[in-house]
């Protein structure tokens, strides 16, 4: 999981702007006349927030990941474009659904983001816990600044912050709650997910040890390995590359500079 800082520099869709604009003033003037059990495939409209103009945009900005679990999208779905605030109801705990959810943001382009079927789908669905329960915003009245969402947003703040990794397995740093309820309720550490990470981490680190254990006796064989470290470091950098996040971790945990 890494920031999806393109994101932020893209013009809202125009789809987002106008129907999205006007379905979201009618879920509004409905919910001001008492209503509140909206129902995801009646009262959204899936060909505005998911049009092929939306989800282009978030292709394009995430690189063709899954804003979670960082997995290349095309390689294993079609891709959801996934509520970061849910917008039929919401579940903090392990309660039945509370209704509504954040209809007024189903249309909005800061609260929409690409995920894989398995992150969205199978884990995070309806859950959208908060440190402290009693400043959710309940409508769109509401302050939603005062709620602090035990979520990591991937576009808003840094997931480093808070996740790191331990080989290829996630880890919350120092056991922060927003870490391990990120880590834990977007299954982060799927058994398929770690095996993907685990195949890449394992050729990274086998040319670590083998530029750090070459011997100074043949320098031109260190010394390209050394290089081929390097590549696979400054492809680390780049945010294109699948599960960049794991591979930032190890060359924090294993310098360059130890070669």
């Amino acid at each position: 999981m890494i920031q999806i800082v393109r994101k932020t520099a893209l013009p809202v869709p125009a789809i987002l702007q106008q129907r999205g604009r006007e379905a979201t003033d009618a879920l509004l003037e409905r919910h001001n006349n008492g209503e509140r059990n909206f129902a995801s495939k009646v009262d959204f409209d899936s060909k505005i927030y998911g049009h092929h103009t939306v989800k282009n945009a978030l292709r394009d900005a995430q690189s063709h990941k899954c804003c979670f679990c960082e997995s290349r999208i095309s390689h294993i779905s079609h891709g959801d474009v996934e509520h970061y605030r849910p917008k039929t109801a919401w579940v903090q705990d392990s309660e039945p659904f509370n209704r509504p959810g954040y209809y007024w943001l189903a249309y909005d382009w800061d609260n929409l983001l690409l995920s894989c079927q398995l992150c969205n789908e199978r884990h995070k669905k309806n859950y959208f816990p908060l440190q402290t329960p009693s400043n959710r915003a309940l409508s769109h009245q509401s302050n939603i600044s005062l709620e602090e969402p035990l979520f990591i947003h991937p576009v808003l703040e840094d997931p480093a912050r808070f996740i790191t990794f331990r080989e290829e397995v996630t880890v919350a740093i120092n056991g922060n709650d927003r870490g391990t309820v990120t880590i834990e309720r977007l299954g982060l550490t799927r058994p398929a997910l770690n095996e993907s990470r685990r195949e890449i981490l394992a050729l990274i680190r086998t040319v670590y040890d083998m530029a750090k254990g070459f011997p100074e006796a043949h320098p031109e064989g260190k010394q390209e390995a050394r290089d081929l470290v390097k590549r696979y470091y400054d492809e680390s950098q780049v945010d294109d590359t699948q599960y960049a996040g794991m591979r930032r971790a190890f060359f924090q945990q294993h310098p360059l500079e130890n070669l």
